[in-house]
C-alpha cells in the first residue's frame, strides 16, 4: 500500500490529482540577519592585555584579548559584539564600541 500526502498535509490511499509547483520563494532560504549581543566590559588585565565581556541580558561572560578586538578596551565601557565557541570557552570575533 502506497500512502500520499497532499498539498495540505492530508494522507491518503489515491495520488493527488495535480502535481504541487513550487514556487520561488520555497526554494530561497531566508536571509539570517548577524545578531549582535550587547555587553559591558567587566574585567581587563593591563598587564595580560586580555579581559571579559558581560552580556547584559544572560550576565554570562565572553573572553577577549587585545589582539582578537584589535583595539585597547577600558573597564565598563559598552559595546556591542559576536562572540565564538572555541575549546576554552566562548571568545569574542568582533567587538564594537557603543556611544
Amino acid at each position: 500500500m502506497f500512502a500520499y500526502v497532499d498539498e495540505y498535509g492530508n494522507i491518503s490511499d489515491s495520488p493527488p490529482l495535480k502535481k504541487y509547483e513550487f514556487k520561488e520563494e520555497d526554494l530561497l532560504r531566508p536571509e539570517v540577519e548577524d545578531e549582535y549581543n550587547f555587553g559591558k566590559v567587566s574585567y581587563y588585565n593591563d598587564q595580560g592585555h586580555y579581559g571579559f565581556i558581560r552580556d547584559n541580558l544572560s550576565r554570562q561572560t565572553v573572553y577577549f584579548n587585545d589582539n582578537l578586538v584589535g583595539f585597547v578596551l577600558k573597564i565598563d565601557q559598552k559595546v556591542k559584539y559576536k562572540y565564538r565557541s572555541s575549546k576554552q570557552g566562548n571568545q569574542v570575533s568582533e567587538v564594537i564600541l557603543e556611544p
